[in-house]
């Protein structure tokens, strides 16, 4: 038993004892010290669980008689609770569950330590509320030091967060206002027949100078169109448009799309989810939101429900925000235009024997599901067209939630389009039906095909690695950049304090993620280039890989021949898909990557491709499930 513990949830200066500290943001542990992220990582498939049965049973409490997924019925065979951000459990869009699992975490260690009390060092008033819960449960003495209050910088965001969230959610209209094709585009006519399949995706990640010819290619489908108007299929897409990096201005968007739409039979028909937008439907989506407010509020001491059955912890605090905003907010008057907009797309749109549809297990595919079954086209699949990561838990349900036959059930797709072992396995270990998941290629990977000759070649190379050559010979480095600016930021700082510190030359190049547009003047006191290339384009001219631990690129480098070294940010779930892979190594540090620089790098695994991937540039697997699907070709 432990008299006093300190858990250290600051970042403004360094505590003073190591005796009886609890990290909650470092990796960094000692024999006295305990490290929160680094028991997390330790036990992460014991907590995950915890809080996807969390979830799950969150819906299920009952409130006045009722459930609460059943309180927030829409009155048209679909609850609202299935799109919340709760049930969504994406670590994108709920930031604060880190937080959730740290806590279960906390709880396993004071459990285990027993102390008589507890200090918390935060100015986290959130934070420390559910803290305080925890100790109240368990009989632990709580303070908290709280000076030292960090003061908030005023700008539009503080003020958008501020305002009442039903202000916020009226406020939200303008994005979906902006992203409206307003007649621009033509509208297409649309496929039907048995040889034609419908798409939905994002119009996100595009080949530019293709789609400026009037050439439709996206690197999320890569060579799957082309190959189904090859066997004679005809394809129809309805694209969520995305502003931003990495992503055409709405008037390019447009051009393109007309000029798909010109070539049809070759393009495939395509139209935007916004081109559907009308008064009617925003004047409709508002009486749906109004009632689902008035459904929400009646879920009294709704506050009550978010301790995990047998637990001490309390996670009110830190998920009011997602329930607020799901309901009177801005997600969910989202929700309701999801609802809308395609309920008027599914009933415009002739019969389709068959969907496809990149799969993420977010809030607006429940509302595409509902509205594709109510207008009863064919069969629908989810495909995931990238990796599976172990905290991104927005991929996995409790097993019951997929299981489940009730009138306010999930809507989950016929089938998921599985596109390799360690995808299969993560499904599979995680409780999804087996019979529910069909093997397909992976698309966006097809071209590590042309790796396989060389890569035992690759991975000798880089075995022969040795810190005296890279004295006389710069090491050519891979940065493979993160999706936000500021861990983008973190790893080029890291990286030129680890140059420093090895003393080896090294020559950087930064790939950047699409939607991060980071400069060279960002981070000016560091000599590095830029390339926005593809990855098949530019790996065989490096050495190694420093990867963000949110990209699925370092796999690629991986895959490719690469040696590869991830990037742990303190302030997130380590969200590599490389997490556990022999031989690759994670970072939190400049000095550990320093030491990784000295040894010539982890050494990369030397597994066969197949193991992650099924590759196959004839698509067999993608045409088995055409042929299960049922759907023929304009031919047959």
């Amino acid at each position: 038993m432990t008299s006093e513990l300190t858990v250290w949830a600051r970042t403004d200066r360094v505590p003073h004892q190591s005796d009886g500290l609890v990290y909650w943001q470092s990796y960094g542990q000692d024999c006295e010290s305990i490290s929160v992220p680094r028991y997390l990582e330790a036990h992460g498939e014991g907590l995950r669980e915890k809080y996807l049965t969390f979830i799950h049973d969150l819906g299920e409490r009952q409130v006045s008689g009722k459930r609460l997924v059943e309180h927030l019925e829409s009155g048209e065979g679909l609850s609202f609770w299935w799109m919340t951000q709760l049930a969504e459990k994406s670590p994108f869009k709920s930031p604060r569950i880190y937080d959730c699992l740290r806590m279960l975490a906390l709880e396993e260690i004071l459990l285990s330590k027993k102390p008589s009390s507890l200090i918390l060092e935060c100015t986290d008033g959130t934070l420390a509320q559910s803290i305080e819960r925890l100790c109240f449960n368990l009989g632990i003495k709580f303070s908290w030091a709280r000076n030292t209050l960090v003061r908030q910088k005023w700008s539009l965001r503080r003020v958008y967060s501020i305002v009442p969230y039903w202000a916020q959610a009226l406020i939200s209209i303008r994005h979906l206002i902006v992203k409206w094709p307003r007649g621009s585009v033509i509208k297409p006519k649309w496929f039907s027949g048995s040889g034609s399949i419908f798409f939905c995706s994002y119009f996100f990640n595009l080949d530019a100078l293709s789609c400026s010819k009037g050439n439709f290619r996206s690197r999320q489908w890569e060579a799957l169109p082309t190959h189904l108007q090859n066997a004679g299929f005809h394809t129809n897409w309805i694209h969520h448009r995305l502003l931003g990096s990495g992503s055409p201005d709405v008037g390019t968007g447009n051009k393109w799309l007309n000029r798909f739409n010109r070539d049809s039979k070759k393009q495939g028909c395509h139209s935007f989810l916004e081109s559907y937008l009308t008064g009617g439907i925003v004047y409709r989506a508002l009486i749906r939101w109004k009632c689902l407010i008035r459904a929400s509020s009646q879920v009294t001491e709704i506050a009550d429900l978010f301790s995990p059955m047998g637990s001490g912890v309390w996670l009110w605090p830190l998920l009011r925000h997602d329930w607020t905003t799901s309901t009177v907010g801005a997600a969910g008057l989202q929700n309701c235009l999801w609802m809308e907009l395609f309920d008027s797309i599914f009933k415009d749109m002739p019969h389709q024997p068959l969907g496809l549809y990149l799969w993420e297990n977010q809030g607006w595919e429940s509302a595409m599901l509902w509205a594709w079954r109510k207008h009863k086209h064919g069969q629908i699949i989810g495909v995931p067209h990238a990796t599976v990561v172990f905290w991104h838990l927005n991929n996995f349900d409790d097993s019951r939630t997929l299981m489940s036959k009730d009138s306010s059930a999930k809507p989950i797709p016929d089938r998921l389009a599985i596109n390799g072992q360690m995808a299969w396995r993560a499904f599979t270990q995680t409780g999804y039906p087996a019979v529910r998941l069909v093997p397909v290629e992976a698309l966006r990977f097809q071209y590590l095909l042309a790796y396989e000759s060389n890569l035992s070649d690759r991975h000798i190379a880089a075995k022969n690695f040795n810190a005296e050559t890279a004295i006389v010979t710069p090491l050519k480095v891979l940065i493979l950049g993160d999706f936000t600016f500021k861990q983008t930021l973190k790893m080029l700082r890291c990286i030129a304090e680890a140059a420093r510190l090895s003393g080896i030359e090294l020559n950087l190049t930064l790939k950047r993620h699409p939607v991060c547009r980071i400069e060279k003047m960002d981070c000016s006191n560091l000599s590095f280039e830029i390339t926005d290339q593809p990855l098949g384009e530019i790996m065989s001219e490096f050495d190694f890989a420093f990867s963000s631990n949110t990209t699925s690129a370092g796999l690629d480098a991986l895959l490719a021949g690469l040696s590869v070294v991830v990037f742990l940010d303190e302030d997130d779930l380590n969200q590599s898909p490389l997490r556990g892979v022999k031989g690759v190594r994670f970072v939190d540090s400049p000095q550990a990557l320093a030491d990784e620089i000295r040894s010539g790098f982890a050494k990369g695994s030397a597994s066969a491709i197949n193991t992650y991937f099924w590759l196959d540039n004839q698509l067999p697997r993608w045409n088995s499930l055409l042929a299960g699907a049922g759907v023929r070709t304009v031919d047959q």
